[in-house]
Order: structure tokens, then sequence, then C-alpha cells
């Protein structure tokens, strides 16, 4: 029998409350959130899915096969609602169907975390408890593999009539053994379907076309999905990888950057020289007014009197806790701990959560990027986990094969900017040593 969830999912708001939420917001505007956070038990007869996709014929529909506690799934939601779909909850000419299967030991109590990654009035969650879609879409697409993690696109006229679902007009994936040119790129799936909904229409004549559920923000931003569905080690693998991988980073010997200081509305020049193995100096200023931060592999010196760079409590922190590779890299050799924390919405990046406890004792929540590896958020946290200061990474790019940030806010514990770096220059010298390749399993 089905079963439909008119569900708040008062966890996930809950969740969502101090990063996006108001104090004071209304019931009115909480029941409007939940108007669309819904999904819906399904029999494996798919009835109800079926008389869904073919209510909506005459539209252009997408229908996605997910995992609630697939991490790489998820990603993709969140890249396709990112690229396109939240932008397309107005317009009639599209719907969309997700049905979350239970791969990797995925239940019902998962899918509700999940659903305001993609959520809106014209996108239907499901969750189909025995998983034949998967075995049904592997009929259909002729393969020897289970489909899921697949994003498919139907165009207006496309009626499911049978047991079967229909052929897709379009589709692309995640899964290894499938065609790698068909890899999900958000970009190009939104392309492939604008191109069949222009095909059906202009918006203006799909205004009147039926919509379930009453229009709302978007309130993903934010959003923290539970541990179980960040894939093990995937993170530090996925960060020394977009630096340019193990060897790259070990033939780097130091590295020099030149920039900008923004802080107390006064903006100096910035060196950073680091060393491997002899440590890092900070100089903020020019000519005779310059202050001067650094730590020698042992001890830390701050500047004296007047100081242009950070606080000097962060400034220490940092020094202190300073590792060339970062503390990321080579985590067990250095014997720091980690563990993971669950996968975070950070703007329009979906990343892994990490929390690492430097053997110092320094401890961090850091936010890696789930494609690039880079670490976009880095918290540096007191023992019960509350935030003492806060930097936001952005500006990524590579130089001579290794990424880094090019500007970096400081925030303190509260969320008032402290400071902000803009890095113009970077100069990196390497050695001929051979290094020897390194496991990045962890």
């Amino acid at each position: 029998m089905n079963r439909k969830f008119f569900m708040i999912i008062l966890a996930s708001i809950f969740l969502l409350a101090a990063c996006s939420q108001d104090a004071g917001e209304s019931d009115s505007a909480l029941a409007a959130k939940a108007d669309y956070l819904t999904y819906e038990v399904i029999d494996q007869d798919l009835e109800k899915l079926r008389n869904d996709f073919n209510a909506h014929q005459g539209q252009v529909r997408l229908v996605f096969i997910s995992g609630p506690t697939c991490g790489i799934c998820l990603r993709g939601m969140a890249d396709l609602n990112d690229e396109f779909i939240a932008a397309s909850q107005t317009d009639g000419r599209l719907e969309t169907f997700v049905i979350h299967v239970p791969a990797l030991g995925a239940k019902e109590e998962h899918v509700p975390d999940v659903i305001p990654l993609l959520a809106g009035p014209r996108i239907h969650h499901y969750w189909e408890e025995s998983g034949i879609i998967g075995r049904l879409y592997q009929k259909v697409m002729d393969t020897r593999f289970y489909i899921w993690d697949f994003w498919m696109v139907y165009g207006p006229d496309v009626v499911w009539d049978g047991e079967l679902p229909p052929e897709p007009d379009y589709w692309m994936h995640q899964l290894g053994p499938l065609p790698r040119e068909l890899m999900l790129d958000a970009e190009v799936f939104a392309a492939e379907t604008k191109k069949r909904m222009d095909l059906v229409g202009d918006a203006a004549s799909f205004a009147g076309a039926p919509i379930a559920r009453s229009a709302a923000e978007q309130v993903a931003d934010g959003l923290v999905i539970p541990v179980i569905a960040q894939p093990k080690g995937f993170a530090i693998g996925t960060h020394i990888r977009g630096r340019g991988g193990y060897l790259n980073l070990k033939s780097i010997q130091s590295i020099e950057q030149r920039g900008t200081m923004t802080a107390g509305g006064e903006t100096f020049d910035l060196q950073i020289n680091s060393q491997r193995d002899h440590g890092i100096r900070r100089l903020v200023g020019s000519g005779e007014q310059i202050s001067e931060a650094g730590f020698d592999g042992n001890s830390v010196s701050l500047p004296e009197g007047d100081n242009r760079g950070l606080p000097a409590a962060l400034e220490r922190i940092l020094l202190e806790s300073f590792e060339f590779d970062d503390p990321v890299v080579d985590w067990k050799d250095k014997g720091h701990q980690t563990r993971k924390i669950g996968m975070h919405k950070h703007g329009e990046v979906l990343a892994w959560g990490l929390e690492l406890i430097q053997a110092s004792g320094t401890r961090w929540n850091l936010l890696v990027g789930s494609h690039t590896g880079n670490i976009v958020k880095a918290i540096i946290v007191d023992e019960s986990g509350a935030p003492l200061y806060v930097m936001v990474m952005d500006d990524f790019y590579d130089e001579d094969g290794f990424r880094f940030p090019h500007t970096i806010e400081y925030y303190d514990g509260a969320g008032n900017l402290l400071a902000v770096e803009k890095i113009n220059e970077i100069v990196i010298s390497r050695t001929e040593v051979e290094v020897v390749p390194k496991d990045l399993t962890h």
C-alpha cells in the first residue's frame, strides 16, 4: 500500500536553522518548506510512479535513480540542482522524479536527510524498498549491471504503458562500467534538458502546467547529511589528487606567495615564505613598517608592537600547527586523528566533512570539496566543538601542477570578518630527488 509522507522533516529543517533560518521564521514559512520536503513510499509494482510520470505527459521529465547513503549520487543531485533544476521550479515545462533505492545499506529513514539537496514544487521523491526499478532499467538498457546513480531525460510524448519503464531519450551515469563519455556532467545534462524543453514551447506557454505543491525558497545551503553517506577515505584521496598527487606535493621544497592582507580597514603587502622542514615566515607591510611572524619548526615568533597581520591568538595557532603539506597529507604518519563528520553543503559545493585532531592537540573541522578535493572551509574548534576561528578558501587555480586558494577569509567564532588574504603570485621550487609513491587509501 502506498503511503504518502507530508513530512515536515523537522530534523532536516532544524539542521538548517542555524545557517538558513531566522529565529523568528513564521509557522507559515516552515509549512511552505514542509509542503515540498516530502516523499512517497511506493510498491514494487511501481504503479504510483508510473501514474505520476504519465500525468505529466506534455512536459519534459527527468527520472533519477539514486541512493540516500551514496555520497557520489548525492553530489550528482546537488550538481544538477545548482546547475539548473533549482532555477526551473517555476517553469512548467519540466518535472523531476527521484527514486531512492536501498543500495549501500540505505533504508527509508535515510531519505528525509537528503531531500533538501534537490527540493522544490516540481520535484517528486520516492522510496522504493525492493530496488526493483534498477533491475527493470537493467533490462531496458540491456546491460548486466544493476542500474542506479542513473540520470535520465524523457521528452513530452513518452508514455510508460507497461511493466518496463520506457527507454530514456538521453541519459548519463556515475557507474564505472558504463561509457565514460556519458559520465554525469551537470552542464552537459542541463544543456540536453533545455534543448528538449525549448522544443515543446516557451516557458510562458506552460505557465498553467499543474503543480502539486507550494513554491518555496531553496533550503539546501548549510545542509548537513549524516556520515553514512560519506565514502570511507574518499575525502583524503580526493584532496591529495586534487592538489596534483602525492609525488607532486613531495617534490615541492619551498613556496613563496605574494599578495595583500586587508584587516582593520587597511590593506598591506603580504609575503609568505615556507620551506619543507624549515617552517614558515609571514611578512605584512612594506619598507620599515613590516610585521613579521614565523615558525622555525620548534618555536613561534610574533611581531612586537603593532601587528598588521592576523590577530595574535589566531596567528599563533596557525603557526604552531603549520605543516608544509597540510595536516591531511600523511595524517597517520604524523600521529593525527581523523574521522568523518558527514557531508556539508557549502554554497554550491557539496563537501566531505572531516574532523582532524593534530598530534599537537589543535582540532579542525575541514570541508573538502567532493569534486576537486579543495579544502573550502577550515574551522578551528575547541574541545567542545565550538568554533574558535573559521577560514573560507576560494579562487583555487593551478600553479605549476599545485592547486592553491588565492583568497582566504578569516573569521572569529562569532562570524565576524577579521582579515582577507589575496595571493597574486606564487613561486614554487622543486627537488630532483625521486620520491617513492604513497598509498592514498588511508
